[in-house]
């Protein structure tokens, strides 16, 4: 249950992201928002929950007597360029098109960091099975891609953004389970996913500010509710944090995997501007990705 809201929550919060992302002109000005409006919540919480404080502290203790390893507490980075692409391309093609690109990068990748035994769950061996279901989801969003929605194609470059950031959310979702292993608290872990995601963004911006030109200005004119996507964030990752451990990366990703798309499509129908983006097409590679997350957890249960 747990999984499958917090795929949801990725959805919908993609939707806020975008939202911001339309009123700013600027998709990285909307990811920092939502990272920084999250970083300062759970900021208060830490100042404000001693269990928390003590676990966050745990973090530097577990690297020094290497029970952590450096690379293991920069997950954040992925989920700073997770908020950053989807603020950037839900706007062009639509939640269900960025999260079938995600779920698709996810399973790949997926295979990847079992047989590297990133999880909590140590190493887990590559089978053909496995490796059929992923390259399934890989044609699911080839499908769904190339889908041609009201007399248009639908802009590819996205959807492979989108692709690009799910090959590193296995990799986030596995060490975001060892840290929370390590400091027993999912706020702990949350905070220290969001520090990392708010300097990567500043240093994206920073970059971006050097070679754009025009103003930047704070997004206006956005609707009440779409300013809330950090809120979502921290859900989704805290979830992340905490279901891992329990069931695993594989199993974690595929329940996540039914949430985060059936809220996609169903928030592009709600949306009048996104309705005419979902044709038969785009289904039908939505419903090709979720064979291959079923199939990749038959896999899994035979392993």
């Amino acid at each position: 249950m747990g999984a499958a809201t917090s795929g949801s929550l990725l959805s919908v919060q993609s939707r806020m992201n975008g939202v911001i992302s339309e009123h700013s002109g600027r998709p990285v000005e909307a990811a920092l928002w939502s990272f920084g409006s999250g970083l300062v919540v759970l900021t208060l919480m830490v100042l404000l929950v001693p269990r928390i404080r003590r676990a966050l502290a745990e973090i530097p203790k577990a690297l020094r007597d290497n029970r952590l390893r450096w690379w293991q507490c920069i997950g954040g980075a992925s989920g700073g360029l997770l908020v950053a692409v989807q603020s950037w391309s839900v706007p062009l093609v639509g939640v269900a098109i960025f999260s079938i690109g995600v779920v698709g990068g996810q399973t790949l990748s997926a295979l990847v960091v079992d047989r590297a035994g990133l999880g909590p769950g140590g190493v887990q061996h590559i089978t053909v099975a496995r490796v059929a279901a992923a390259a399934l989801a890989v044609i699911g969003v080839v499908v769904s891609a190339t889908a041609h929605s009201g007399g248009q194609d639908v802009s590819f470059a996205p959807a492979a953004a989108a692709f690009g950031v799910g090959l590193l959310l296995a990799a986030q979702q596995a060490v975001n389970g060892r840290v929370n292993k390590v400091v027993g608290h999912t706020m702990a872990t949350t905070w220290q996913n969001f520090f990392v995601g708010v300097v990567v963004l500043v240093l994206v911006a920073a970059v971006q500010a050097i070679v754009s030109e025009g103003p930047w200005t704070l997004p206006t004119g956005a609707p009440w509710w779409a300013w809330f996507g950090g809120l979502l964030g921290i859900g989704v990752i805290g979830i992340m944090a905490w279901a891992v451990g329990e069931i695993g990366v594989l199993v974690f990703g595929l329940v996540s995997v039914a949430g985060q798309l059936l809220a996609a499509l169903v928030l592009d129908l709600i949306d009048a501007s996104a309705r005419d983006d979902v044709g038969v097409q785009l289904v039908l590679g939505l419903l090709i990705t979720l064979v291959a997350a079923a199939g990749a957890g038959w896999a899994a249960s035979r392993a």
